[in-house]
């Protein structure tokens, strides 16, 4: 017997009015936007359709599952977590406790690489955009260059930035690692919605070429087409350079990593402390993963390779210090939309 019932516009709305002071009451600003995307999610409708169309569900289940979300809403869990879902460039990820949320500002590193590497060489890092100081904004419309390339994604998460830099450059390979068995986990779930095909994750050290890690054949020997060409991937297992063999270089790595001290701890927000502590906290100044990635970056990087990061506030002056004194080229720093310097590109000379 069905339980399919139609639930009409006031008991929506009693539904998000309380679901709303609930969330005010908890410190949660944007608590009507996040009311309604629990019921876009459960109702599988656009946000219009939730005012305008009564809708055919089970009225019981539907209640208690938004009831329990408002809930552990109100305990700060993430709403992404929630959903299982994160907007990130122009795709929707899957996410869940196992992998860090991407987050808007990362979409600034995704902007400036797909940039560089689609359309080089550029007289400068980026053509002049429309914003403030010449600071391209995000939308702007990208090239349609087809450079191939390969690159390294250090601390892949989800796969947020690998997916974006996969679908926008179709020539691209990317090795996407991660030292959490269970992150990886998580970015394969998000690769196999994109149609990347992914056989096997690579979890023994030396796992050094497609053959022997993800793509059952190299990447080189498969067709051209818009369906074969899909095997552009690999998941690896490890901590930085450590599981691949010394020859194996990239054209770009690229990295988000963890840049959170022990000061940003003590004041973070109550939702940071439900994802990974593993992907936020860079040791005491926060900067514990720069140092490494700097130094051991170069060997990796074939000749002008692109090394790209991600950076917390205030600390783009150092880690360009430390890149400068490693012998990097062309060292650009990028404002976010906020004006905080959030993402650095240095080149292998």
């Amino acid at each position: 017997m069905s339980c399919s019932k139609k639930i009409k516009n006031g008991e929506l709305l009693e539904l998000i009015a309380w679901g709303r002071a609930e969330l005010l009451r908890a410190g949660i600003e944007e608590a009507q936007e996040e009311c309604e995307r629990m019921l876009i999610k459960l109702l599988g409708c656009p946000r219009s359709a939730i005012y305008l169309d009564e809708h055919s569900t089970d009225v019981e289940r539907f209640r208690e599952r938004f009831l329990t979300w408002i809930e552990k809403r109100v305990r700060r869990i993430p709403l992404a977590y929630l959903l299982n879902e994160a907007d990130f460039w122009h795709e929707t990820l899957f996410v869940d406790e196992r992998c860090l949320i991407p987050r808007p500002e990362t979409e600034v590193l995704v902007e400036v690489v797909i940039r560089e590497m689609k359309k080089a060489p550029h007289p400068s890092p980026l053509p002049k955009g429309e914003g403030e100081n010449g600071i391209p904004l995000l939308g702007e419309r990208l090239g349609e260059g087809e450079n191939g390339f390969s690159f390294l994604d250090i601390g892949t998460g989800s796969g947020a930035i690998a997916i974006a830099l996969l679908r926008a450059c179709k020539k691209a390979q990317g090795t996407l690692l991660d030292v959490s068995a269970a992150a990886l986990d998580v970015a394969r779930i998000n690769l196999e919605k994109y149609g990347f095909c992914l056989p096997v994750i690579a979890s023994e050290a030396k796992q050094s070429s497609f053959k022997d890690g993800i793509a059952t054949v190299p990447p080189s020997e498969v067709p051209r087409n818009d369906v074969e060409l899909k095997v552009r991937a690999r998941l690896v297992q490890g901590d930085l350079f450590g599981p691949f063999l010394k020859d194996e270089k990239w054209d770009l790595i690229i990295s988000n990593p963890p840049y959170l001290s022990e000061t940003d701890w003590i004041g973070v927000q109550e939702e940071l402390k439900f994802e990974p502590r593993g992907a936020l906290d860079g040791g005491k100044d926060g900067l514990e993963f720069y140092r490494k990635i700097v130094a051991g970056a170069q060997a990796r990087l074939a000749p002008g390779g692109l090394l790209a990061l991600e950076v917390g506030q205030g600390q783009a002056g150092m880690v360009s210090k430390w890149l400068q004194e490693a012998g990097y080229d062309n060292i650009h720093r990028f404002n976010d939309l906020l004006g905080i310097e959030r993402v650095l590109i240095a080149k292998n000379k």
